[in-house]
């Protein structure tokens, strides 16, 4: 692949190329601040995976139903449709840091007050909705600032490996997370579970603390510095063509996997705990592999390919889950599903950090949260509903399949979903994708 030095290509040979891409890879790692951003949130995120993973069994320890965990997942997702676009707004206005500090601060003391409410037995369903609302506003809060935060821990040719590494952090400590929570439940009670996630919080606000303030800008209005945000995510047709995916995703994609999965182990499998766990299981695994192939993908400089082919084929194996009712066939498809989509998910993540400018960084990721997790409360309605009206299977099926129509339609009508990230490298671009018009270039001058 050509490469572009002092503004003139030049070619290099397979073998420097194969020899740098471990360096490529692993970047971001050479950066002190990024090291300490990494470990602070691969901490964190385990013990957010701790407390996930038990919250359902603790619904259901306090008498509630399935409908109630659905109930509790709407109550915990909605805000990021609410306050998703405002997060960014303030995450590009404010130093980053204090937005962190305070924030995750705040969620700390939000487990913190879970331990001790079922340590005292005081802990209800209405509290447990009230605090998942409460919870899922912090996590909306925090997350643009944590992207912006991400950025700004790495030079700007690193931010590709810095995005991917953290993802896989993410996908590590979902793997793991599940496993502590289930040893916790056994071993101590939910308690320990909810004290587990609370301690987990020091090692992010340690990270934070140690990090560089970032620079807040002038005066803005909210709803001016929302608009300007809208304004220039949308005014790029290729990455306005990676939010309809982003949507579609929010809509027909997370649901299955968040809330039918147990349903599909039960019911379409006939099967229990262990068939629900190695479904699970499969997705973990996946996603690992996925997060590992990601590191590579992300250096590359054309990532609308992969990321639709991501797209489509988690489409496909979603549709062959609600389908299947082979155990051994269902588990191989969770971890085709698993790779694909955080290829998906993990290169858009990249595509919206590399394509926005630092002034607006932030609101491009809030807006990219918005289209995808701010969706995912009505698409749980939605999947819910075609559960009761076809059973779990045929809803499932149906949802994959809308995946796959919706897929080929963004590409047959917007075809810059195809050149996803060129609008960053716009040189790198042409010299992957196009080695021809390089080659001419370097032997006419």
């Amino acid at each position: 692949m050509a490469a572009l030095e002092g503004g003139r290509p030049a070619v290099a040979s397979a073998t420097d190329g194969s020899a740098a891409m471990p360096a490529r890879v692993g970047a971001a790692l050479r950066n002190r601040n990024f090291r300490l951003y990494s470990a602070g949130v691969l901490f964190s995120l385990t013990g957010n995976w701790v407390e996930a993973a038990a919250f359902g069994y603790v619904v259901l320890l306090l008498g509630g139903s399935a409908a109630t965990l659905g109930i509790i997942g709407f109550l915990n997702t909605i805000p990021n449709l609410l306050f998703a676009l405002p997060a960014g707004a303030l995450a590009d206005r404010f130093d980053r840091r204090k937005l962190l500090l305070l924030f995750q601060g705040a969620n700390m003391g939000v487990a913190a007050l879970l331990a001790v409410l079922w340590a005292t037995g005081s802990l209800t369903l209405i509290l447990l909705g009230a605090i998942a609302v409460v919870g899922g506003s912090l996590g909306t809060l925090s997350f643009p600032a944590f992207q912006g935060m991400l950025a700004s821990t790495v030079p700007k040719e690193d931010l590709e490996s810095a995005v991917a590494l953290n993802s896989l952090s993410l996908q590590v400590a979902r793997f793991i997370g599940p496993a502590i929570a289930g040893f916790l439940l056994a071993a101590a009670g939910p308690t320990w579970v909810f004290g587990a996630n609370a301690v987990s919080f020091v090692a992010v606000l340690g990270a934070v603390a140690l990090l560089p303030a970032s620079r807040a800008v002038g005066p803005m209005m909210i709803r001016g510095a929302i608009g300007e945000g809208v304004r220039y995510v949308f005014g790029q047709r290729s990455l306005a063509s990676m939010m309809i995916l982003m949507l579609i995703a929010g809509i027909f994609g997370t649901p299955p996997v968040a809330f039918m999965i147990p349903a599909i182990a039960r019911i379409q499998l006939h099967g229990g705990p262990g068939t629900l766990g190695a479904l699970m299981g499969g997705i973990g695994l996946g996603s690992v592999l996925g997060s590992v192939a990601l590191l590579a993908l992300a250096r590359r400089p054309n990532k609308g390919e992969p990321l639709l082919g991501g797209f489509l084929v988690t489409g496909l194996a979603i549709a062959a889950i609600g389908a299947s009712t082979s155990l051994p066939f269902s588990i191989a498809l969770t971890i085709v599903g698993g790779f694909c989509g955080v290829l998906f998910v993990g290169l858009s993540t990249v595509v919206v950090q590399a394509m926005s400018s630092n002034e607006l960084r932030a609101r491009a990721t809030a807006i990219w949260a918005a289209a995808f997790v701010g969706m995912l409360p009505f698409g749980a309605l939605l999947t819910a509903g075609l559960a009761a009206w076809l059973g779990p299977g045929n809803a499932v099926l149906v949802d994959g399949v809308a995946v796959v129509v919706g897929g080929i339609a963004v590409r047959a009508l917007r075809p810059e979903i195809g050149w996803l990230g060129c609008a960053a490298l716009p040189e790198a671009c042409i010299a992957g994708t196009s080695p021809a018009a390089v080659a001419l270039e370097v032997s006419s001058s």
